[in-house]
Formats: C-alpha cells, sequence, structure tokens
C-alpha cells in the first residue's frame, strides 16, 4: 500500500465516520432508538454504506481483494478514534440524546466495523467450472 493509498483511504474513512455519526446524531434519538428492529436495519444499512465507501476506494485505487486488510485497517482508525470520542462527549457533541445513546452509538460503530473487517479479509474465490 502506497502512502497516496494510505491518504485516500484515511479520508474515506474520516468521510465515512463523519456521515455515520451526523446520521446517528440526526435519527438516534428520536428515529432509531424507538424499536430494536429499526435500530438493527438502520445499523446493517450504515455498515453497507460504510462498506461501499470503503469498496468503491479500493476499486479506485486498484487494490486486489486479497490485500485488502491493512488498507480497511486504515480506513477504520480515523472512525474508532473519532467514535471514541464522540462517544465520551457524546451527550455534549449531540445534546437531545440520552445517556443510554452512548453505549447504543457504540454498538452501531462496531457493527460497521466489524462488517468492514469481515469485507476486509475475503479471499478472492476459485473460478467456477
Amino acid at each position: 500500500m502506497s502512502k497516496l493509498d494510505g491518504i485516500a483511504f484515511g479520508l474515506a474513512g474520516v468521510v465515512a465516520w463523519l456521515a455515520v455519526t451526523a446520521f446517528y446524531g440526526a435519527f438516534g434519538g428520536g428515529l432509531l432508538e424507538q424499536a430494536f428492529w429499526f435500530y438493527v436495519l438502520n445499523a446493517a444499512i450504515a455498515a453497507t454504506g460504510v462498506m461501499l465507501i470503503f469498496h468503491l476506494v479500493a476499486r479506485l485505487r486498484r487494490v486486489p481483494r486479497g490485500k485488502r486488510l491493512l488498507p480497511a485497517l486504515v480506513f477504520a482508525t480515523p472512525g474508532i478514534f473519532g467514535g471514541s470520542l464522540a462517544m465520551i462527549n457524546l451527550l455534549a457533541v449531540f445534546p437531545q440524546l440520552e445517556q443510554v445513546s452512548q453505549g447504543r452509538y457504540g454498538a452501531f460503530l462496531l457493527v460497521g466495523y466489524a462488517a468492514l473487517v469481515a469485507l476486509a479479509m475475503e479471499r478472492p474465490g476459485g473460478r467456477v467450472r
């Protein structure tokens, strides 16, 4: 992975984390946290969005499937650190949310990054005959 790849994945990771955090801040307290299944559905949608952004950057940077674990870690790093800071200060950042939202926001991010690592660990399959 080149330095340019690292910068591209890092910036894309910042954008993805900001998008997911803004989504949670806008809809977390009023909409997402009202019903468990709606929360799960939206966590899956957010994880899909994170994976889509990663996949697009990986395709644009021409990173082969078998070598995407390090780029995934670079992509996830800003979100892990930013998410940790946001989770600690969630009530200051989003005063409309309740105290219990800290753990829910953390789980929301965890689902996205766990799915991302699973995608990055995917190995290219053989040809089907």
